[in-house]
């Protein structure tokens, strides 16, 4: 790897760390802060950044495919279409063989091309989701990432199993959410 490479992830990692920390500091005194440390923050966006350019070169996207890869704690989440399940499969070999991948949760689907109106509507349950979290008086919403896809809910993160249940309560409430999929490491 040529120096400059080096160099300007370097600086990439360094800004991204100190941005992490700024947007930290941020945060209300009523809501805890991520319990991620800061260095596993970065790992999972450098994950994340990796498992996608990874699978681009191995996969040669197909026309109708579409992967969206989500990191927490380590935890890869891959969602979206792609054409046969021997790419599905190939998909989670090529994510798995990535360092620091603790595990790999692989819910590509093959059915039918999703448009723009399907992935509209996936972002727009999105936002009402977040809302719902974070305006919930007994969740904290920090301990947590939901993912969006063809209406079921993703929950990710780091929580005890009673605090993931009352998140998942408050997901499932949403109107035109299907399921809540838990993609979750428990602290108790």
């Amino acid at each position: 790897m040529s120096r400059t490479r080096l160099t300007s992830k370097l600086t990439f990692c360094i800004l991204l760390g100190v941005t992490y920390l700024t947007l930290s500091a941020c945060t209300s005194s009523m809501t805890a802060p991520d319990l991620r440390t800061p260095g596993t923050v970065v790992d999972d966006v450098l994950i994340q950044q990796l498992a996608a350019k990874l699978l681009k070169e191995e996969l040669h996207h197909e026309k109708d495919e579409r992967i969206r890869v989500s990191v927490f704690n380590g935890i890869v989440l891959l969602t979206g279409q792609i054409t046969t399940e021997a790419r599905k499969q190939r998909a989670t070999e090529v994510v798995e063989n990535i360092e620091q991948v603790r595990a790999v949760q692989n819910e590509l689907t093959t059915d039918d091309f999703r448009g723009v109106v399907e992935r509209a509507r996936d972002s727009y349950l999105a936002s009402n989701v977040r809302a719902k979290l974070l305006t919930a008086q007994d969740v904290d919403f920090d301990k947590f990432d939901v993912v969006i896809d063809r209406g079921n809910a993703y929950l990710m993160g780091y929580a005890t199993k009673e605090e993931t249940g009352r998140a998942t309560e408050i997901i499932r409430n949403v109107r035109g959410i299907k399921a809540v999929i838990k993609v979750m490491e428990y602290a108790d």
